[in-house]
């Protein structure tokens, strides 16, 4: 986290706003309690992870103290799901590479509709004559987002000694499995554990799996074969950009074949030299998820090609919920009541055991969307 910066009467997470010294947060320009408040729990948090010494000596003897005398874990709770959000942020996905994105209002299944028809080659009018109507099917892909979570339970005991891992580790592991989870989900739109996803990659959808391994000659032929295919109503397949995802395994092959100046081939003609044409068609996509679902024995040996995202014929799209399209961290506040009267903060301790427990949700979906413009190869391993 590089600065709070107090937008509002929130929290939002920004870069170079960081005063001298060790660090430090710029404080509201104007007298607001709360969020004066928030910056302190910032400025302490900061001081906590980063610095070092006697500095952070003296954090953390203030931190423990804060967490047992005011409402301030109230505040620093809120730092804590700010830094979620931005370590959420920065982590770097696979899945945006090949899969699309898109919104959903509720946990039902949204339909994508690909309205089919009209848009054939236009019929000759003879003088006079009537125009031919014409039909309008659909086709529908289904998507549906889920909830996803995990409870985190630290005991008071956690929280108050001097290290404090558990606690300062909590936003980045929660941010890890949220991007970990997406990456997942759309991995397994390509690859089951038995192998490719025969759901998708069939001869119903004209994508059938093949069984070439991937070198030059064999990409070549899958972009000309996406190229040749024509939609339901004859008109040609259009992908400007695909592509090329790989599990580890082939991640050496396909660079050396997208990275090549020039590439080398044999055909009818011969052996064929020529410069490399599919670096400016394809883009290499090393999805590390793929050998961890797919448990087959050609597991390092599958390839995909689909239509990089942001085109018109997506093939994979990933689902979140409107309005909660980013992780949410929530603390559970069950620690009763002072005697004398007011309230506890929940980092003080349960009533029951005096554990703290962190909750992580994430609602997202991954679905099939349109096969035409995709290719699969699931050759034998060597």
């Amino acid at each position: 986290m590089d600065n709070i910066q107090i937008l509002d009467g929130q929290a939002a997470v920004a870069e170079g706003e960081k005063t001298g010294g060790e660090g430090g947060f710029r404080a509201p320009a104007r007298g607001d309690q709360y969020r004066a408040r928030l910056v302190e729990a910032a400025n302490l948090w900061h001081d906590v992870m980063y610095s070092s010494g006697l500095n952070a000596m003296r954090a953390r003897v203030k931190l423990v103290e804060s967490l047992s005398t005011s409402d301030f874990p109230y505040l620093l709770g809120g730092v804590f799901d700010r830094v979620l959000m931005a370590q959420y942020e920065q982590i770097p996905s696979v899945w945006a590479k090949f899969a699309g994105r898109t919104t959903v209002r509720d946990f039902r299944p949204k339909s994508l509709v690909d309205l089919l028809g009209g848009r054939a080659i236009l019929d000759p009018v003879g003088e006079g004559a009537e125009y031919k109507a014409r039909k309008l099917t659909e086709a529908k892909y289904e998507l549906k987002v889920a909830k996803r979570g995990a409870r985190i339970p630290l005991t008071w005991e956690m929280i108050v000694n001097d290290d404090l891992d558990a606690f300062r580790d909590l936003p980045q592991r929660l941010a890890q499995a949220a991007v970990d989870t997406e990456d997942y989900l759309a991995a397994a739109l390509l690859v089951k554990s038995s192998g490719i996803n025969a759901d998708f990659f069939k001869a119903g959808n004209g994508n059938a799996a093949d069984n070439k391994p991937l070198n030059v000659a064999n990409l070549d032929a899958a972009v000309t074969a996406i190229g040749q295919r024509k939609d339901s109503e004859g008109r040609p397949i259009v992908a400007s950009k695909l592509s090329l995802v790989v599990g580890p395994g082939l991640e050496t092959t396909a660079a050396k074949i997208l990275e090549a100046v020039e590439i080398q081939f044999t055909d009818d003609a011969g052996t064929v030299k020529t410069g490399n044409y599919l670096r400016g068609k394809v883009q290499t996509v090393v999805n590390p998820w793929l050998p961890v679902i797919d448990k087959s024995a050609t597991a390092g040996t599958s390839w995909f090609l689909v239509p990089t995202p942001g085109q018109s014929r997506e093939a994979l799209t990933m689902g979140f919920l409107r309005g909660h399209e980013t992780p949410d961290l929530r603390v559970k506040a069950d620690t009763g009541n002072r005697v004398g009267g007011g309230a506890i903060a929940p980092e003080d301790g349960s009533f029951d055991d005096d554990t703290i427990q962190f909750r992580g949700r994430h609602v997202v979906g991954a679905a099939h969307v349109d096969p035409k413009a995709t290719y699969a190869s699931t050759p034998p391993a060597s």
